[in-house]
């Protein structure tokens, strides 16, 4: 009976030690990165409205971004 009051509770302890190690990041830190590379070409922004929509080198791409913008996950 000891064995198992001492095997649980050392899986616990290790559960509890761990968890942290499992957290997800901020959104701080993620959007941040999002940002970035937002920024990293402006000239390659698609805006409709005011409203971000994508980023593309690709002319062709851009023009249609700006036509269907809920291709670009804005919608």
């Amino acid at each position: 009976m000891l064995m198992k009051a001492m095997i649980g509770v050392v899986f616990a302890l290790t559960a509890v030690l761990a968890s942290p190690a499992f957290a997800q990041t901020t959104s701080r830190a993620v959007s941040s990165a999002y940002t970035q590379q937002i920024a990293a070409h402006r000239n390659w922004n698609v805006y409709v409205n005011g409203r971000y929509v994508g980023t593309d080198p690709d002319p062709r791409i851009r023009s249609q971004l700006a036509h269907d913008p809920c291709q670009g996950g804005a919608c």
